[in-house]
C-alpha cells in the first residue's frame, strides 16, 4: 500500500506544520543541577473566586491584588535577588522562588515569614513546598525540572495545612545555619516553616539599603480573628476546620 496523501491541500495545516520546524526545543534549555525551588499556592482560592464568579465584589479582588503586589515589593526591595540565578514569579494565585545558593533561599524564607504573616492579616493563607533538585532553564521564567515536581508534590499532597514544607534535601542544607530552630520545625519526620516565624525574625536586614519599600504593619489581633472567622465558617467541614485549628495549636506553641 502506498504512502496516502491527502489530495486536498490545507494551506493552514502546512503552514503550522512550517512553523513548528522552526520551533527552538528543549536543547535550547540549561539545566542547573542544584535548584532550590519555593512553590507556594493560595489555600481555597478556587473556591473563594467560584463563590465570587458572579459578584461585582472589588473587595475579593482587592485583596489578593494587594497580597500579590506586596510579594513582588519585597522581591524587588530584596538583596538576594540582586543574584542572578535567583528569580521570583508568579502564575495564576501561585507565587514561586528559585535560587542555587542556599544562603539566598535562607534570606528568601526570612522575607517570606513576614509576608506570609501580612497575608493572614488579609484572610489570604498559604500553603507551599520547597524542594531541592536540578531545574532546566531557558528564560528565568521559562523552565522545568525534578525541582518544581518535587516543590509542587509537597504542596498538593503533602502540605495539607496552610504551612510550607521543605524537603530532606534542603533541610539538610538549611540547618547548618545558625537560628535555624527558630524558622524551620521538625514534626513527624518531615519539616516546614514555622507560619510565625515571623513574629520574631529581623527582616529587614535582608533588604536593600537604597529600597524606598513600605514595610507594612501586621496585626497579630486581625491575624488571630481572621483564623478564628475561618474556623467557625468550616466548623462542619472537618478537611479544612483542622487546617485553622493546625495555625491555632502552632500560634499558641510559639
Amino acid at each position: 500500500m502506498g504512502k496516502y496523501q491527502n489530495p486536498i491541500p490545507n494551506v493552514e495545516n502546512d503552514a503550522k506544520i512550517e512553523n513548528v520546524k522552526n520551533v527552538e526545543f528543549a536543547d535550547d534549555y540549561s539545566e542547573c543541577k542544584v535548584v532550590y525551588f519555593a512553590f507556594l499556592d493560595i489555600l481555597g482560592f478556587k473556591k473563594a473566586f467560584d463563590d465570587n464568579r458572579q459578584k461585582n465584589d472589588s473587595e475579593f479582588a482587592e485583596k489578593f491584588r494587594d497580597v500579590f503586589n506586596y510579594f513582588f515589593e519585597l522581591m524587588n526591595a530584596s538583596n538576594f535577588m540582586k543574584d542572578n540565578d535567583s528569580y521570583a514569579g508568579q502564575t495564576s494565585d501561585s507565587l514561586y522562588f528559585y535560587t542555587t545558593r542556599s544562603d539566598m533561599l535562607l534570606e528568601f524564607l526570612h522575607v517570606f515569614s513576614h509576608f506570609n504573616l501580612y497575608a493572614m492579616s488579609k484572610n489570604v493563607f498559604f500553603r507551599g513546598g520547597v524542594a531541592k533538585g536540578s531545574l532546566f532553564i531557558k528564560e528565568k521564567y521559562q523552565f522545568y525540572g525534578e525541582s518544581v515536581i518535587y516543590a509542587y508534590l509537597l504542596e498538593n499532597v503533602i502540605a495539607r495545612n496552610p504551612v510550607i514544607y521543605i524537603d530532606e534535601n534542603t533541610y539538610n542544607e538549611l540547618k547548618e545555619y545558625s537560628g535555624i530552630d527558630a524558622l524551620i520545625k521538625e514534626k513527624g519526620e518531615r519539616y516546614y516553616i514555622r507560619p510565625f516565624a515571623g513574629l520574631s525574625v529581623e527582616m529587614k536586614m535582608y533588604l536593600n539599603d537604597y529600597s524606598t519599600i513600605n514595610i507594612r504593619e501586621i496585626s497579630l489581633d486581625v491575624i488571630q480573628n481572621n483564623i478564628e472567622y475561618n474556623k467557625r465558617l468550616f466548623e462542619y467541614d472537618a478537611k479544612n476546620f483542622e487546617k485553622y485549628v493546625f495555625l491555632i495549636n502552632e500560634l499558641s506553641e510559639r
